[in-house]
């Protein structure tokens, strides 16, 4: 496959292996955790909320630091910030100082991570191969959704919070040995984006914002619930999914890059759609709602490439990656803290998951809507 000949992409590819399996043995447990020590629903809806909207004030901080150490230095730093928030949650027990630390640290740390990994991809990645490359990356993600669910459900039911998350953060700190060998992109010092182009992604990642919210963490909370707060019942269901998803993580990539536009976006947004209602319809019954992650699992490696892809382009052609996904990248949060306020709000006033999980299709309807716009296709 001519896109593993990118060798700087391979290392993030062998980076994102490791931080994926992290992700997938403590991250995905995080907020699950919260629930099983006794913070009701709607609060745990209301902290990711301000975590997501604290972020757009904190990512101010990464380009004047990653203008000083470099963009691969921003990468490796945020990783080690990411592990540490692992650690801090260690000592989360409930609602009290610990927890507002947790969600102030894990939001500074995570928009340091994500920016500088988006706008790093962004940078080495090939716009000819791009579809391929970000589908390649949603296969590893699936691959390590397969077993690391299962390790984590497994430390946090045999030994306790305290080895799960304490070994997501061992293997997170892990991630930054193959970056060492990767190049360090200097940030420009002065750079000016151009609006239009910056506006349209920053709809774009506000519409994904308000898909996340719903169709992921909504649906974790409600799929935990649902399977009795069983956290080996929970792990069981995400490698399950994680296995679906590595089946079908190539499949849209390729069209993109021949491109095949038009067919890959009513592809990817008709296959989240579906996922949607099926989530809806699904949540209240333990076997339904196993049904549905494993068709979530499907439908969200078909979207990921359309969407990532287009972003990923827009940002290397613009005058500096990096100051794209800062500019852009706040839609993001706001988007999925807005929706995450929507459905606290919501399960706080006695509204069963159905309503909330529906939300996910108005970002998908507006998302769609805007892949159709020409301008940009």
């Amino acid at each position: 496959m001519p896109f593993f000949d990118n060798s700087s992409i391979n290392r993030l590819y062998i980076h994102a292996a490791l931080q994926t399996f992290a992700e997938n043995v403590g991250g995905v447990f995080v907020f699950v955790y919260l629930i099983k020590a006794g913070i009701s629903a709607p609060l745990v809806f209301a902290a990711l909320a301000a975590l997501f909207l604290l972020r757009i004030a904190l990512r101010q901080i990464v380009l004047p630091v990653v203008k000083r150490i470099g963009l691969r230095n921003g990468l490796v730093l945020g990783t080690l910030m990411v592990s540490l928030s692992y650690l801090l949650l260690i000592a989360v027990d409930g609602i009290g100082p610990m927890l507002f630390v947790f969600i102030v640290f894990d939001a500074l740390s995570t928009a340091f991570y994500w920016t500088c990994h988006h706008a790093y991809v962004a940078q080495l990645g090939d716009e000819k191969n791009r579809g391929a490359q970000v589908s390649a990356r949603e296969a590893i993600n699936a691959l390590m959704g397969i077993i690391a669910p299962l390790v984590g459900s497994f430390l946090l039911v045999y030994a306790g919070h305290f080895y799960a998350f304490a070994a997501a953060a061992a293997i997170e700190a892990m991630a930054v040995l193959p970056l060492m060998s990767a190049p360090n992109s200097r940030v420009l010092d002065r750079a000016v984006l151009e609006p239009k182009t910056r506006r349209f992604a920053s709809l774009l990642f506000f519409t994904d914002g308000l898909i996340i919210s719903s169709f992921f963490f909504t649906w974790v909370i409600a799929l935990f619930q649902t399977l009795g707060e069983n956290f080996g019942a929970y792990g069981g269901t995400l490698a399950f999914a994680g296995l679906i998803g590595a089946v079908m993580s190539l499949g849209v990539g390729r069209m993109i890059d021949l491109g095949h536009h038009k067919r890959s976006v009513q592809i990817a947004y008709g296959a989240m759609a579906l996922a949607i209602i099926l989530k809806a319809i699904s949540f209240a019954s333990p076997w339904n709602a196993i049904a549905a992650s494993a068709f979530g699992a499907i439908a969200f490696p078909l979207y990921m490439p359309v969407l990532m892809s287009r972003i990923y382009n827009m940002a290397k052609a613009s005058t500096c990656p990096l100051r794209f996904k800062v500019a852009t990248e706040g839609a993001w949060d706001l988007g999925t803290g807005l929706g995450c306020l929507i459905v606290a709000l919501l399960t706080a006033a006695g509204f069963s998951y159905f309503w909330p999980l529906l939300l996910a299709l108005v970002g998908c309807a507006a998302g769609y809507g805007l892949m159709q716009n020409k301008t940009y296709q």
